[in-house]
């Protein structure tokens, strides 16, 4: 998925904190420094999550019969997508924020109690969190690769994730319960390596000619990759021992259920896993979509719409709804929330909670033009 940056007024700056790499599973306390921010400036790296009990909706009348359990993304594919922010377990949420400085802005992440309270989780500078399982955080390190946040201790899971280029994509890493999978790509192209969560490293590895390769998810056993080669996205799928399949498809690829749903030509379609033919979900401009509550919500950058299951759907939400918005920058979900992130110009972006209908029912965070 796409990297955008969502950025909103913080006010009285967070304070910054002294940042340092974590080491090989170590117990460095990092403590957090606690302020009460009036004001917010929020910049958002990633985006787009599902909630876990959907149906998507096409414009097969054998599919929209099939079963909500067999067409929904599952939990695990929800928690690896890209998000506009984590929801942990006691309704924190986490994200990541401008301050100011002297020479300029600077990004951190901040726990966010929603009362009043803000918290700056001291991680080394340009991390990126990856993925939450409402306890722990986990985020990718320049300095050391994949690394564990836990109440302000960090430790790395394995150095065998580190990167010798760059930040990785947040597809290059997919989380499930007991292992936590990750692409790295060489001059040969790109191995799959796994570890578990004490950073024991998994002989099995899985290797694909194209450099680059992401990972979309698992489906019955499988593993499914993406790479692109030219302006094409193509899936491979690793069954056990079997020589890998291979077929075009489109951008940004998102497993729901048995089928997988991609983007292409900025129309939204879907395809069965196990084989079958593609069809188109949505007709219109789709630049981003999510399942919530059983529904398919997209939007076309201007407008938040439910598909209807005929190729079009029913406006919810318009940009302007939003603070100070003429355009949407995403929607997702996030503990069975809907989000919108709306922004104007360069600099101004709201980010609001909105129900079914489209009626917002929180603002989240709002911030500054300049």
């Amino acid at each position: 998925m796409k990297y955008r940056v969502f950025s909103a007024v913080l006010g009285a700056v967070l304070a910054a904190a002294s940042l340092s790499a974590c080491s090989d599973h170590n117990t460095s306390d990092y403590e957090e420094t606690t302020t009460a921010p009036t004001e917010e400036t929020i910049s958002e790296t990633e985006v787009t999550t599902e909630a876990e009990t959907t149906e998507p909706v096409t414009n097969n009348d054998k599919k929209k019969n099939s079963s909500a359990h067999k067409n929904s993304p599952s939990e695990e594919a929800v928690l690896n997508r890209q998000t506009i922010l984590f929801t942990m377990d006691n309704g924190d949420y986490v994200y990541s924020a401008f301050v100011n400085e002297t020479d300029g802005l600077k990004e951190v992440y901040v726990r966010d109690s929603r009362k009043g309270k803000a918290e700056e989780l001291k991680l080394p500078e340009s991390s990126l969190v990856m993925y939450s399982d409402g306890e722990k955080l986990y985020y990718y390190s320049p300095n050391e690769g994949l690394c564990e946040y836990d109440d302000g201790k960090s430790s790395l899971i394995s150095k065998e994730t580190k990167s010798e280029d760059e930040i990785p994509l947040r597809e290059s890493f997919y989380f499930t319960e007991d292992t936590i999978y990750f692409a790295v790509s060489n001059d040969d192209g790109t191995e799959i390596k796994s570890v578990d969560y004490s950073g024991k490293l998994s002989d099995e590895v899985y290797t694909t000619e194209h450099r680059n390769a992401k990972i979309v998810g698992t489906y019955d056993d499988k593993l499914v990759c993406s790479y692109s080669i030219g302006t094409n996205e193509y899936i491979c799928i690793f069954d056990g021992k079997k020589a890998p399949t291979e077929q075009k498809i489109g951008r940004y690829p998102f497993i729901s259920g048995d089928m997988l749903y991609y983007t292409e030509l900025n129309k939204l379609s879907c395809m069965p896993l196990d084989g079958g033919e593609a069809e188109t979900v949505v007709d219109e401009k789709c630049t981003d979509y999510c399942f919530y509550n059983g529904k398919l919500i997209y939007t076309d950058g201007t407008a938040v719409f439910e598909a209807d299951g005929k190729g079009s759907g029913s406006p919810l939400l318009d940009a302007k709804d939003l603070n100070k918005c003429d355009y949407i920058s995403n929607i997702s979900v996030s503990g069975g929330k809907l989000f919108v992130c709306g922004g104007s110009g360069a600099y101004w972006k709201c980010i609001s909670e909105t129900d079914e209908d489209g009626k917002v029912a929180e603002e989240i965070y709002a911030g500054v033009e300049r």
